[in-house]
């Protein structure tokens, strides 16, 4: 251990600072600065949700504040700078990261699971349809029995060639080309990247050094328990054949990569030596100052036990949950208020009447709700309204301070 401690105030500003949610361009944000965005924070997760704008538009509000959500999307195509795959669940990761990622699609084609040993018919019926028509998505099949009744919570919609669609993308076989309207359109890795396609493995090694490495970057500090969730891994797992967190990031303290912390009230932790420079800052004084709203899977909050032993904020997305059992509302957004998660809002656009509704607004407790955090709010909501091209804001329930109707 380096003998340095830090307190989980300073835990947490750096955690703020390294995600980026401290800083804002003055301007509207370019696309060169989307990307790097995405390779500082080294996982974008999707999610079809869109009560607002979907996550992956949402994370990067957040962070750059006005942008143009088509960057994203050039980006994935035809710039090919980032591409999708099951980084933390559905994700866009930055082009750099695909040699890493290909030991697990790889691994799902030496273990098939019992469906697709079952369907290789399926399958090839998929892949030969793409060699043939290049890109393509799921509507180029029909369901084979059309009038059967399909359930309402049915992932694939009923369609064995949905499932085959997940079954390639996961293996590696077929990559994501683009997506249209949401749409995914799919084509073989082979001619999406076919430089990287062929490219030699990185052995496992250097694949844990580099998944481990950017983890730490991106979340500031960790403790080795937090490390498997960013970019899903199982380090150390049982029946894994892999050395266990602290072990990985003990090697990269051996390397300097890192350097050990203590936190207080959490134990050992570890640090980048490329944000040294977050740290020296925070513990001369630096800290967050911005009010922002965060996605449910803003890569800030999405492993809920990080969440709740760093910032004392415990989150349940509730979109699954029956109405008359939710608490908080069916898409809430965590506020984070000056480094600290501070409550929650339950949004909706209406894309016709361009109004931007806020449900309710709870701050947690103890939270008081002074003249500066009203500004401050205030401020974000009518910030969050113009992301969403809606010319008002409606607070319907929250403290009194806030509720009303405002221009924006």
């Amino acid at each position: 251990m380096s003998g340095l401690r830090i307190s989980r105030d300073e835990a947490r500003a750096i955690s703020i600072i390294a995600q980026g949610l401290d800083d804002r361009p003055s301007k509207k944000a370019t696309k060169e600065q989307v990307i790097e965005m995405i390779r500082r924070i080294g996982c974008l997760q999707i999610d079809t949700i869109s009560v607002v704008a979907r996550s992956h538009y949402l994370v990067l509000w957040s962070r750059l504040g006005s942008y143009d959500q088509q960057a994203l999307d050039e980006l994935h195509f035809p710039d090919r700078q980032i591409f999708e795959y099951w980084g933390h669940a559905a994700s866009f990761l930055p082009i750099e990261l695909f040699p890493y990622m290909r030991r697990r699609m790889l691994q799902r084609q030496e273990k098939p699971h019992d469906w697709t040993i079952e369907n290789g018919t399926v399958l090839e019926q998929v892949i030969e349809a793409i060699r043939e028509n290049g890109p393509i998505h799921s509507g180029h099949f029909e369901r084979p029995n059309k009038d059967e009744k399909i359930d309402g919570w049915s992932w694939y919609g009923g369609k064995p060639t949905n499932i085959a669609f997940d079954v390639l993308w996961l293996n590696g076989t077929l990559g994501i080309d683009r997506r249209v309207n949401f749409q995914r359109y799919y084509d073989l890795n082979e001619r999406i990247f076919p430089d990287l396609h062929i490219a030699g493995l990185p052995d496992e090694d250097e694949e844990r050094r580099v998944l481990a490495t950017r983890a730490v970057e991106a979340m500031g500090v960790t403790l080795p328990s937090w490390l498997n969730d960013y970019y899903r891994t199982y380090w150390g797992v049982r029946g894994h054949n892999s050395p266990k967190p602290q072990t990985i990031l003990g090697d990269l303290a051996g390397r300097d990569i890192l350097f050990p912390v203590e936190i207080d009230g959490l134990g050992e932790a570890y640090i980048a030596e490329s944000k040294r420079c977050i740290l020296d800052e925070v513990r001369a004084g630096r800290r967050p100052t911005r009010t922002v709203f965060l996605s449910p899977f803003d890569s800030l909050i999405w492993d809920r036990a990080r969440t709740s032993q760093l910032f004392d904020f415990d989150y349940r997305i509730e979109c699954y949950t029956p109405a008359a059992k939710r608490i908080y509302g069916y898409f809430t957004l965590p506020i984070l208020d000056q480094g600290k998660l501070v409550g929650r809002l339950d949004p909706k656009v209406d894309r016709k009447t361009k109004i931007f509704q806020i449900k309710a607004l709870h701050l947690e407790p103890g939270v008081r709700m002074s003249k500066a955090r009203a500004r401050r709010m205030l401020k974000t909501v009518r910030d969050f309204a113009r992301f969403h091209e809606a010319t008002v804001a409606v607070i319907e329930a929250g403290p009194s301070e806030l509720i009303g109707r405002y221009e924006v």
